[in-house]
């Protein structure tokens, strides 16, 4: 006990008082209250005080003065101690055996935290409590004691427990996600985690280049090779060729940009009656033009026995008044509408141009298309006498070559176009065929309206006003005063800022991605291999347990999905569009998810077991023992850098469910349930 002197001041605590600067913690009942006491002797003054009162006040003071030294030496402050244990159990699984023992909190209610949220009541001061079957975690716990009026009065220690393989964030590298991006953009996504790191190492300028100028194979030379091996041709052989080309070609965005192209520029054998070399050839034709100039690439098309078969230009006869015949307008409609300027005139963002009243301002009326029509008339299979009408009527088909003029069934009449022009009276048709289509090429709106469609594909479904006119300018000219000059344009849609720029919380960034580009990125992500260079993949077009898409199989010259399409609701009133969702119906859901199974659960895809293809996933199979290692290469080879934590948690509690050494099974769980996540089905 300390000594009393002269002047001795002997403070009393409770409790341990609160940190500087908080609030004092409450007292509990029956407690001594946690504020400092203080009380002064002043030995001197014994003697008067002895005279001056009675012998017990003296008495009294004393006592009251060793009950306050006493309290100083003998009480302890309120404390909780928490100990964790574990009980393994299987699949990364364990009890938590919480120990606790608290002191001196009176009756205050005990409380488990565990990370950061109240977890269960404790009965009594001392005791343990267990979470039972806790799964692969990081857990932090710790208790605290509250009064009546739920206020903490004492937090114990917390303490840290980890159970099984946790989940780790995936460390996010910018230059990384920028090279896995622009392989879904610029390819059908990255084939490995190798394939990132060169287009990382390259960056995205000499990445863009060296595609261009990649050599690409012919799907004419790779029929001409199966026919030369003795095989009679059919036309499984031309999707085959297509597959081939789009999944293992290392022409990769000459690949992407001639898919779009034929989305764009629309033949289709969904009757099916096209004829298999003319859809080898017709794909050919959009992989030479590709990079090349638009003037040309609009050329071919027109004269291209396959379209002219699609739309009607084969065989497209002049007027004749005797019977009432006028000439063919479906190919000058369509060429119009959708594959150069479209229906309404356009600013150079896309943005429509309108009157004084603000209505939309057409781009043609119906006289101008009977202009187009007549223009196009007199044409027919090449290698024909084009001097004889007869050979107009019945000529020798020709499915590769370019279609030649029949003069005298040539409209020879004055034409209407585009931009108040005309076209003289008696010029033949080659001339008419040129200054048409120079008249299509040259219109304002040619430049917006192909830009946006070519964002649509390659980048994003809503591209800003201010993205499509600074496209629309290198269209019109790519820095060396040509015009539609496609490489440039296609360079400059993937170096864009909005291209090149990652943001996750915007609305209206990026894209639905095409069943048949998710089909491709998964056999290459999934290291699918050729039998031989061959393969037996030929139409995936059906929902029913299929894709519901496949190359030249759209349902009409509209493609599988309108540039505008949107979806009621949020996305619609928001302004937006979702093209590609056209294709997602119930049906078609269901059978893709089946159909990725399938191929998950088959290792591999075919209609012919001879060519079937096979899958080489060894590398992703040595990796499934450690899910954290495995999802962070699926993020990037699958997602490109897109994972959310909650497919991050789904697939890793799944993989989790299985042994580390059902490496096998793991991994395939995991893609099963990659394929239907929304980062596989939506590109950023």
């Amino acid at each position: 006990m300390p000594q009393v002197s002269e002047s001795t001041t002997v403070s009393v605590f409770g409790a341990k008082p609160a940190r500087s600067g908080a609030a004092n913690p409450r007292a509990l009942p029956g407690a001594v209250r946690p504020e400092s006491r203080t009380h002064t002797v002043h030995a001197a003054l014994a003697p008067p005080l002895l005279a001056r009162f009675a012998w017990w006040r003296f008495l009294l003071g004393l006592i009251v003065i060793a009950v306050w030294v006493a309290s100083a030496v003998q009480s302890t402050a309120a404390s909780i101690t928490l100990a964790v244990s574990t009980r393994a159990l299987s699949n990364d699984r364990a009890d938590l055996l919480v120990n606790y023992s608290a002191l001196d909190v009176g009756n205050a209610k005990l409380w488990l935290t565990v990370n950061g949220k109240r977890a269960a009541a404790l009965a009594g001061s001392t005791g343990q409590y267990v979470i039972a079957n806790a799964g692969p975690a990081e857990y932090a716990l710790f208790a605290t004691a509250e009064s009546s009026a739920n206020a903490i009065y004492v937090k114990s220690n917390v303490v840290r427990v980890t159970v099984g393989t946790v989940v780790v964030p995936i460390q996010i590298n910018e230059k990384t996600r920028d090279a896995a991006r622009l392989l879904m953009q610029g390819s059908f996504g990255p084939r490995s985690m190798d394939d990132i790191r060169t287009a990382e190492t390259k960056g995205a300028s000499a990445w863009i280049d060296e595609q261009i100028q990649k050599p690409w194979s012919s799907h004419k030379l790779y029929l001409d090779r199966i026919k030369a091996g003795g095989e009679e041709e059919k036309e499984e052989h031309v999707y085959e060729s297509y597959w081939q080309q789009l999944i293992w070609g290392e022409a990769r965005l000459r690949a992407r940009v001639a898919l779009a192209l034929s989305e764009i520029m629309v033949i289709s054998n969904i009757a099916p009656d096209q004829k298999n070399a003319a859809m080898i050839s017709w794909m050919d034709l959009l992989y030479r033009n590709a990079f090349g100039n638009y003037r040309t690439l609009l050329q071919e098309v027109t004269l291209h026995p396959a379209m002219g078969y699609y739309l009607n230009m084969l065989g497209n006869d002049k007027e004749d008044a005797a019977t009432g015949r006028m000439p063919n307008e479906n190919y000058a409609r369509e060429v119009l509408q959708l594959f150069s300027i479209g229906l309404n005139e356009l600013n150079a963002d896309g943005s429509m141009r309108k009157d004084a009243a603000g209505r939309a301002l057409a781009s043609y009326d119906q006289s101008i298309v009977q202009g187009f029509a007549a223009a196009f008339t007199g044409w027919n299979f090449s290698g024909n006498d084009t001097t004889k009408a007869s050979s107009f009527d019945h000529p020798t088909e020709n499915w590769t070559d370019y279609m030649r003029a029949w003069p005298t069934r040539h409209s020879v009449g004055a034409k209407k176009l585009l931009s108040n022009t005309a076209i003289p009276a008696g010029q033949t048709p080659e001339k008419d065929l040129a200054d048409a289509l120079d008249n299509i090429a040259s219109h304002p709106n040619v430049a917006p309206f192909m830009s946006k469609r070519l964002i649509q594909f390659l980048v994003t479904s809503n591209p800003s006003p201010a993205y499509v006119a600074r496209i629309s300018a290198v269209w019109n000219n790519n820095g060396r005063g040509q015009r539609g000059d496609l490489a440039a344009v296609v360079k400059a849609i993937l170096l864009d800022t909005e291209a090149r720029t990652y943001s996750a919380n915007s609305t209206s960034a990026g894209k639905v991605r095409e069943p048949m580009v998710k089909f491709i990125h998964f056999i290459n992500s999934m290291q699918g291999q050729s039998k031989n260079g061959r393969n037996s993949i030929w139409w995936l077009d059906s929902p029913d347990d299929y894709l519901g898409q496949s190359p030249l199989l759209a349902p009409s010259v509209f493609n599988f999905f309108s540039p505008s399409f949107t979806r009621a609701g949020p996305i619609a009133q928001a302004g937006l569009v979702v093209p590609e969702m056209q294709l997602v119906t119930d049906t078609q859901i269901v059978g893709s998810a089946n159909f990725f199974t399938r191929m998950i659960n088959d290792h591999g895809v075919g209609f012919n077991s001879d060519y079937a293809v096979s899958f080489a996933t060894d590398q992703w199979e040595s990796l499934a023992d450690d899910p954290n290692r495995f999802l962070e290469q699926l993020n990037w080879v699958w997602f490109a850098g897109a994972m959310s934590a909650e497919t991050r948690d789904i697939i890793f509690r799944a993989m989790n469910k299985l042994r580390a050494t059902e490496k096998h099974e793991r991994m395939e769980i995991a893609f099963k349930l990659a394929v239907i996540a929304p980062e596989f089905s939506v590109q950023r």
